[in-house]
């Protein structure tokens, strides 16, 4: 497509956002969305075929905008409890950024769960691997003997799932107060696992 074809979609996305932010992805029409982008349904059915189609163009690049931000922050990190610490700061400071859009996701997931469940899996799929990495490096590099034995594979899994109980928690009663706190208390309690420390000793 040319760059106006391009231009067309972008504005389409954008005010597709705002939409799907205030009343999800149930109550959002395919009508409601031409209008809002001032365009007419047969130029939006031209680049679209459905409001499922923008729904998940939108919430990838949500979510890879999302990926960016904990790859970046990541990156910059030196040590790999400094990078896990990075990670979970960054990813819970986001999710307080987007709050509106995840509580409207969470809504959508009954009602369109197969879409959901594809967009879920894809985002998943890379978190893993990123936390993934920062284990294999703290056991290389002696950082975390309290895993030194350890299946990081399963233990990523077991720490991403912690994480999204934490977020439900935190979206669902929109609490996000001391939030650097929390999670700083979060970090400190799984370094201690990682390292095979005693907190009594401490």
């Amino acid at each position: 497509m040319g760059t106006k074809d391009e231009m067309i979609k972008a504005e389409v996305l954008a005010q597709a956002q705002k939409l799907f932010r205030h009343y999800g992805l149930t109550k959002t029409t395919m009508e409601d969305i031409a209008k809002a982008a001032g365009k007419g349904k047969s130029t939006l059915y031209y680049y679209y075929k459905s409001k499922e189609e923008i729904y998940k163009e939108v919430v990838m690049g949500e979510m890879n905008e999302t990926f960016s931000f904990l790859k970046e922050a990541v990156e910059a990190a030196e040590t790999a409890e400094d990078k896990l610490r990075a990670y979970s700061l960054t990813k819970f400071r986001v999710l307080q950024e987007k709050v509106n859009l995840y509580t409207v996701i969470c809504g959508d997931i009954e009602s369109n769960f197969q879409l959901m469940m594809e967009l879920h899996k894809n985002y998943e799929s890379q978190e893993l691997q990123l936390v993934k990495a920062i284990l294999d490096l703290g056991q290389e590099r002696g950082e975390f003997p309290g895993i030194i034995n350890a299946n990081t594979d399963q233990l990523a899994f077991t720490m991403v799932c912690a994480g999204r109980g934490l977020q439900m928690g935190l979206v669902f009663n929109n609490n996000f107060v001391d939030l650097d706190s929390r999670i700083d208390l979060m970090s400190r309690i799984l370094m201690y696992g990682l390292k095979g420390e005693n907190p009594a000793q401490k």
